[in-house]
């Protein structure tokens, strides 16, 4: 019996035969082989052999993974969007915070800034103090007090006196906050440590949401063409599915990066492990401590912490800022390199509080292949890795799960309304 037979005879039982096994296939999975939706010259047993059994079971994975997680990556992507330019917003947002009215030729030590800050808040534990990112830029300290949880303090770095102040973990309406919320919600979800667990796992899963749709529209042999052509002038179907599929298929490798990359900053214990069973890695930093301060021990002062560190400021390198731990008993002085990929420096001097001692200097620049790849993540999810060029993609590459989402969300419905 002729294709035509086959397909219009509905007393067929070949035609019944025919329409069960292209119903079992996805019309993505249909549409990549068979284009116009007809048989030509290929038997229907040919076409069930083309198609593996478990491609049914990844449509349906694709489809509710992505209405499930899709509203949560449109989220996702499009703060982080924002928060690739998080500090030239929030400065140009708030100027008064970030730009000191005064200039000196020698400013603040880090000593002042801590002390001026409990000088504001008597019962408040400094947590860091961070140098001015540009000349005439503010002293950033970072603390805990009564009822503020991750308090800021922004500084004059002549005269040591208040320019303003947040919660950064605060949820408000005003210029100040907006950055900061945006920083949480992106990292947490508002949800504390096992929010930035869960993170972790969303990043995973959205890894296999992006693997999964990479699997269903992968082209046949010299149809790459075609899969990226992109028809207007067609139905509003097969538009949206064009579309969907089209920037589907060459966005794909940002995305995925950014989702293994946030996959890190959720789990990054899990994700150095990985990375250690495969490359070699230096120590882990997390694991570097000291017993407790307890109340009353006496401790080095910010300004000993700035001078142990000062023969590591060579070739370019400048302070960024120290951490105080007290909990594991160390000071980290946070240092950025000439040629580095952090704002707030990839090479650490993890300092005794109680003798001064230097326990590690870790330098993954210039460290093992598997520090060097674990030190790259973060800048490259953050756009702050390979200049300019790279941050535009970052932040374009945010924009994208909000397109995919409409028009997945548009093809899945209005594939509903031809059956």
């Amino acid at each position: 019996m002729s294709d035509y037979g086959i397909y219009h005879n509905p007393a067929t039982p070949a035609r019944m035969r025919a329409v069960a096994v292209i119903e079992n296939y996805s019309h993505e999975c249909y549409d990549a082989a068979l284009p116009n939706h007809r048989i030509e010259n290929m038997s229907i047993a040919a076409v069930a052999l083309r198609r593996p059994s478990f491609r049914p079971a990844m449509v349906w994975l694709h489809r509710w993974a992505g209405l499930t997680l899709g509203l949560l990556f449109v989220l996702m992507g499009l703060s982080g969007t924002l928060l690739v330019f998080e500090h030239d917003i929030d400065e140009a947002l708030n100027p008064h915070l970030f730009h000191a009215a005064s200039s000196c030729t020698v400013p603040l030590s880090p000593d002042a800034a801590a002390g001026a800050v409990q000088a504001q808040w008597p019962k408040a534990k400094v947590s860091g103090v961070f140098l001015p990112r540009h000349e005439g830029g503010s002293f950033r300290v970072t603390f805990k007090a009564p009822g503020i949880e991750t308090g800021e303090a922004l500084l004059d770095p002549c005269t040591g006196a208040l320019l303003g102040s947040r919660d950064r973990a605060a949820v408000g309406l005003g210029a100040q906050y907006l950055m900061p919320m945006l920083q949480t919600w992106h990292l947490n979800m508002f949800q504390g440590k096992s929010g930035r667990l869960a993170q972790g796992y969303i990043g995973a899963a959205i890894a296999v949401l992006l693997s999964v749709g990479l699997y269903l529209a992968w082209p046949a042999k010299r149809q790459w063409l075609r899969a990226l052509r992109i028809k207007l002038n067609q139905s509003t179907y097969r538009s949206h599915y064009d579309l969907h599929r089209s920037i589907g298929l060459l966005a794909l490798p940002p995305l995925l990066l950014l989702a293994l990359t946030g996959f890190y900053n959720g789990l990054p214990e899990v994700v150095s492990s990985m990375v250690g069973s495969v490359a070699e890695v230096g120590a882990e930093r997390r694991a570097i401590a000291r017993p407790a301060l307890q109340k009353g021990e006496t401790a080095i002062s910010w300004g000993d912490v700035q001078a142990i560190s000062a023969p590591y400021l060579t070739g370019g390198t400048t302070m960024a800022g120290i951490s105080r731990q007290p909990e594991k008993g160390i000071y980290i002085a946070r240092l950025h390199r000439a040629d580095d990929w952090q704002r707030t420096g990839t090479l650490r001097i993890y300092i005794d509080m109680r003798s001064g001692k230097v326990l590690e200097a870790i330098n993954p620049l210039s460290g093992k292949p598997g520090d060097r790849f674990l030190a790259a993540l973060f800048p490259l999810h953050s756009g702050q890795l390979g200049g300019a060029t790279v941050k535009w993609l970052v932040a374009l590459a945010g924009l994208l799960p909000a397109l995919f989402f409409i028009t997945g969300i548009t093809t899945w419905l209005l594939r509903r309304k031809k059956k």
